[in-house]
């Protein structure tokens, strides 16, 4: 079985690292902010949904 991924687990360079392998890259202030966000808002799950949401009205806009 393999194992998930829990971004709040993972050091920021080790999320620029695994967003860079995708092709994504991120400066390292920019993956300290995205891990502050999740963890701030309260996991992954909650982050996923702010950002829908926040792309639902922008498309509304």
């Amino acid at each position: 079985m393999e194992d998930k991924i829990r971004i709040q687990d993972l050091a920021a360079d080790e999320i620029r690292e695994l967003l860079m392998e995708e092709g994504r890259g991120l400066d390292e202030q920019q993956s300290i902010a995205l891990k502050q966000f999740v963890e701030d808002i309260g996991g992954m799950e909650n982050a996923l949904a702010a950002l829908a949401m926040l792309d639902e009205l922008e498309r509304a806009a």
